[in-house]
């Protein structure tokens, strides 16, 4: 709870430090997006840190998913099969008012993604851009939804497109893994 708090104040002081850093021409934006509850929906992932598995899969093979919380209590790292040849990273952190997420994919491109109007027990992020693509219509993943059913327990859903269409949809149900 400590380090639950330690991090809402860090995005307090972040959300006041960059109000007034905002790009010209982004009064658009702010309307859009509210910093207030982007940075409460940051803390609903802060508070996923540790070890998490997918429900169903080998318990054996221990977490499949572990997520840590770094850079002074303002971003989140999801490292997903960690230590497996496919191993892929997420990044979750504000950026002016919104919520906003890099993901490191096995395909070998970055998708940024920003979350549409976080709130609630779900944040969905569309895809904005992507780096490292060799073509828009090059595989890579689309969009990426999270359901927090409780403490323990999350759904994700990841939408993965290729030639300009959905090709696949992965539904991921995670739970965390006991200390």
């Amino acid at each position: 709870m400590r380090a639950m708090n330690r991090a809402l104040i860090s995005l307090t002081l972040a959300a006041s430090l960059s109000a007034g850093c905002q790009s010209p021409g982004d009064t658009h934006e702010e309307l859009r997006f509210d910093r207030e509850s982007s940075a409460e929906q940051l803390v609903r992932f802060m508070a996923m840190e540790g070890n998490w598995r997918i429900v169903g899969g080998d318990e054996s093979q221990g977490a499949s998913h572990n997520y840590k919380t770094i850079a002074n209590g303002t971003v989140v790292v999801e490292t997903a099969f960690p230590g497996q040849p496919h191993e892929m990273i997420t990044v979750f952190h504000l950026d002016g008012p919104k919520l906003v997420m890099t993901h490191y994919c096995a395909a070998g491109n970055q998708p940024y993604m920003v979350a549409e109007h976080p709130s609630g027990d779900r944040v969905h992020f569309r895809f904005e851009r992507a780096s490292d693509m060799v073509h828009p219509d090059a595989p890579h993943m689309r969009d990426a939804s999270y359901h927090f059913i409780d403490r323990d327990r999350v759904n994700t859903t990841w939408q993965y497109w290729e030639d300009g269409a959905k090709v696949s949809e992965m539904n991921i149900e995670l739970e965390r893994v006991p200390e």
